[in-house]
């Protein structure tokens, strides 16, 4: 690919990025590009230039959300899953309820509530009778209140979800470079900017978004001397195996998410009902990165033994299981100063879209839709406040001399 020329090369192949790319693809009459590496082997993640917590087979959705915004980019994201699906016959949505566990009297179950009237979402409290009823293999804590949300929620295949989006994309003329962006050089407005890849060359475009998640800063893709105020956090996956018996008790269980604050680094955690995943076995189920080889190494190690050990632990207090094996595994999430994601022009002819704060996944379709929106036309261009997604930059510290 000696010359290849784009109106806009989208940077990231995640789960924002394929669906900026499709929006962009769908909506636009834009020469669109989606750039980023296919997912590796796990013996390969020390060597890989980029990793992503899109490779992964289940991650939770709701609409449910104690902040109205994640509530509203997680309402608009939901709407169009199935039409997503029937459009490239691939299936990642499984609607399963949601069901959200406080302590009893927190501002996060009276934040639900609020939402959910506001949204007319239909939720239920559950005590300890129904519990009992729909949810048997649940051990009921009468410090805990428990909201469920029957629709509108459950879980997604994020590998699923991308390749549905890389799919659409490519079905609107998308073309779709399964590479890694080496360097971003910056060009006056009325240039072409240049993207120089691992295997393919240099790849020219009008315009770029970024949705590089928590490998931002460790790349030379922002115009030179910028950083993003971003913190990309530690975060372990543990994954218990059931069998039989097992798999078809829990069968039915919904996600759950458990406000527990237990572990000074462990806010909260989720819990998902058993995924059959890549190995052919079902499984239920923060500290900060200072360099790109200390995620390679998250990754690759699994996670952290200490951690996993409590959400293993707390799990089985809160779901009576037998688990035939247990795995741990890594995962990253990306924190912004804001607590929502970045979406704005950080040059002429740059954008980025950065910035999960462990949400991103369920709200991903919209969160796409705003930067596609936003690259389009190289402005802001969406329907809620811009101030709410303007990107924090670290202040730059120049020398003493």
């Amino acid at each position: 690919m000696a010359r290849t020329q784009f109106d806009v090369c989208v940077i990231g192949a995640g789960l924002w990025g394929s669906a900026a790319a499709r929006h962009l693809s769908r909506d636009t009459d834009l020469r669109v590009c989606l750039l980023g590496p296919e997912e590796p082997k796990k013996e390969d993640y020390l060597e890989a230039g980029v990793l992503g917590s899109h490779y992964d087979s289940g991650k939770i959705v709701r609409e449910a959300d104690r902040d109205p915004i994640w509530g509203t980019l997680a309402q608009r994201s939901l709407a169009r899953y199935r039409q997503l699906e029937q459009s490239t016959g691939i299936q990642f949505y499984s609607e399963k309820g949601c069901l959200m566990v406080a302590p009893v009297g927190s501002d996060y179950t009276a934040g639900l509530k609020k939402n959910c009237t506001s949204q007319r979402l239909p939720f239920q409290m559950c005590g300890k009778q129904e519990l009992k009823t729909f949810f048997p293999y649940l051990r009921h804590n009468p410090k805990k209140e428990y909201l469920f949300t029957p629709e509108r929620s459950g879980y997604i295949c994020p590998r699923s979800l991308v390749a549905a989006q890389k799919t659409a994309a490519h079905l609107h003329g998308c073309q779709i470079v399964n590479d890694i962006a080496l360097e971003v050089m910056t060009a006056a407005p009325d240039e072409l900017i240049r993207v120089t890849t691992k295997r393919s060359g240099h790849i020219f475009a009008s315009r770029v978004l970024l949705c590089t998640g928590a490998f931002t800063n460790f790349h030379k893709i922002l115009p030179e001397g910028m950083k993003l105020n971003i913190l990309p956090l530690k975060e372990t996956v543990i994954m218990e195996e059931v069998r039989g018996k097992e798999l078809a008790r829990l069968g039915r269980m919904p996600p759950m998410i458990f406000n527990s604050g237990a572990l000074p680094d462990v806010e909260g955690c989720y819990i998902l009902p058993p995924i059959e995943y890549p190995n052919g076995h079902h499984k239920p189920f923060m500290q900060p990165f200072k360099s790109l080889e200390e995620i390679r190494e998250w990754f690759a190690a699994g996670g952290d033994e200490r951690v996993g050990e409590y959400l293993s632990k707390l799990l089985h207090n809160f779901v009576d299981f037998e688990a035939s094996s247990v795995e741990s595994a890594g995962c990253v999430s990306t924190k912004t100063a804001t607590g929502y994601p970045y979406c704005g022009m950080v040059s002429p002819n740059i954008g980025v879209l950065v910035g999960g704060n462990g949400q991103g996944a369920k709200s991903s379709d919209e969160i796409g839709r705003m930067g596609a929106k936003l690259i389009a036309k190289g402005k802001w261009d969406y329907n809620m406040p811009e101030a709410k997604f303007k990107p924090k930059f670290i202040p730059h510290r120049k020398s003493k001399l």
